[in-house]
């Protein structure tokens, strides 16, 4: 692209944040919003910026570019419509289970891709990603896992304790 209009310069500064968001991201959503209402588009900011979680709109035709350049081409073909992406930093299916549950609550915002890992994802699989539980869930699954064992352990020191006593 010809950078020696105004328009095209801006045109390629917003392509080459849309690269580096993508490329920093742990993981992006892609969302059709068409009948959201503004008041609802308030309400899934704010719970992006609660979870450290970006939420941007672009113009579809300059992401595509972007994505041409990232080697994600399988996205142009859900880059229609009215679309917002979700940019995860801190964790990689953030955006997606954001999406997903705000989708819940608002039939209005439909999840149709994203980019899990640096791969592109159709709307099935990034649905499934969204229902992966978080670090957070695992780290307590796993202590929990841990912990069990010890627990029959007690138990069984105990039982033996109590028939000796008796």
């Amino acid at each position: 692209m010809s950078t020696n209009r105004p328009a095209h310069a801006k045109k390629a500064e917003i392509v080459a944040e849309i690269v580096s968001k993508i490329q920093s991201a742990q993981g992006v959503a892609i969302a059709e919003y068409k009948h959201l209402t503004v008041e609802q588009m308030s309400n899934l900011r704010r719970q992006a910026l609660k979870q450290g979680i970006e939420v941007k709109v672009y113009k579809d035709s300059l992401v595509r570019r972007a994505v041409e350049e990232l080697n994600l081409t399988e996205l142009n073909e859900y880059l229609t419509q009215q679309n917002v992406f979700v940019f995860s930093n801190d964790d990689a299916i953030g955006a997606a289970k954001l999406v997903a549950n705000f989708a819940k609550e608002n039939e209005a915002l439909k999840l149709k891709a994203g980019v899990y890992e640096g791969a592109a994802m159709d709307t099935a699989a990034i649905m499934e990603v969204a229902t992966l539980p978080s670090k957070e869930d695992l780290y307590s699954m796993f202590a929990s896992s841990l912990l069990y064992p010890l627990r029959q352990v007690m138990a069984v020191i105990n039982a033996v304790a109590d028939t000796k006593q008796d």
